[in-house]
């Protein structure tokens, strides 16, 4: 199967004219750390990790279990592992370590640009958003979003339930995986392989038939991945799916993303799906904020 991919500059275009109304989906690298602000990375988390393992005298049986671990299982077998060394409440505590890491001398987070210039871009009307589905556990999103004075809805759903994503019309922010000060989140691999069918079907219905734009995120074997694959072999679903990688280089894609793409195969027949490579969020939103010169001339003009 040969991959068409798109560049940046299509899909900011694409954003901005869509009228159809937007969800994203925004992983990990949405909120990741940039010039001091945001939540530590894969490898930051780890070391939470080995710095807890070491305070609760566990450090040498975690090191020498973990050794073992494939570079890109890591952090989901980490987190297995410090549960069954410590238990649950040890995952939620070291994921409160890692977000009050991002907290200033004021109690505030700091927020990462991208995450800035998302929210402005709603601000703005640049971009029509009616629901940002995330994967993260940080908060940073609703913080900008109250910053901004935007209205929001935000649901954390770790356990097995359907989604209000119809309360009012106001955006919604969903946390498929937890919230750091809400009660347990997921980040193991039993925990994220673990069928959720209420949920599913919630997101399935969610999707069906708008535009939904991965950005930042592995695709994982979760709730998100199978609710997607359950929604592309619906002939009637007039869905738009927008794919985002980082990586710029065609082949690696497709090499890497295979078992990605033959989950998406009907949604490639159907051409309801559009991947772009080269696609970095902190470049895109910061496109997506600016004000164009027509908004500035028809502001000047009202003011």
């Amino acid at each position: 199967m040969t991959i068409g991919f798109h560049k940046e500059r299509i899909l900011v275009t694409r954003l901005k004219t869509n009228k159809k109304g937007t969800t994203f989906l925004l992983g990990s690298a949405f909120s990741q750390i940039k010039d001091d602000a945001g939540i530590p990375n894969v490898a930051g988390v780890l070391k939470f990790i080995e710095d807890f393992a070491d305070q609760n005298d566990v450090l040498d049986l975690y090191t020498e279990d973990s050794q073992a671990f494939e570079p890109k299982d890591k952090y989901q077998q980490s987190f297995n592992l410090i549960a069954g060394l410590c238990g649950q409440d040890s995952v939620n505590e070291i994921i409160r370590r890692v977000v009050e890491s991002n907290i200033d001398e004021q109690g505030k987070h700091r927020i990462p640009q991208a995450v800035k210039d998302f929210v402005t871009s709603v601000k703005q009307s640049n971009i029509s958003v009616n629901n940002v589905i995330t994967t993260n556990f940080d908060t940073l999103l609703e913080e900008e979003f109250t910053n901004q004075d935007i209205p929001f809805n935000s649901f954390s759903v770790v356990a097995d339930t359907q989604i209000d994503d119809m309360l009012n019309d106001n955006i919604n922010i969903i946390h498929l995986h937890g919230v750091w000060d809400r009660g347990d989140s997921m980040h193991t691999t039993t925990q994220l392989q673990s069928d959720r069918k209420r949920i599913e079907t919630s997101l399935q219905n969610l999707i069906s038939d708008q535009t939904v734009v991965i950005m930042g995120y592995s695709g994982w074997e979760d709730s998100f991945t199978r609710s997607l694959a359950a929604s592309v072999i619906n002939n009637k679903s007039e869905y738009d799916l927008l794919w985002c990688f980082f990586e710029a280089n065609d082949a690696v894609i497709e090499k890497d993303e295979k078992e990605l793409f033959n989950k998406l195969g009907d949604a490639i027949r159907r051409g309801r799906i559009q991947f772009f490579k080269e696609i970095d969020c902190n470049s895109v939103f910061a496109l997506l904020s600016k004000v164009s010169e027509l908004k500035k001339k028809e502001t000047l003009s009202e003011s």
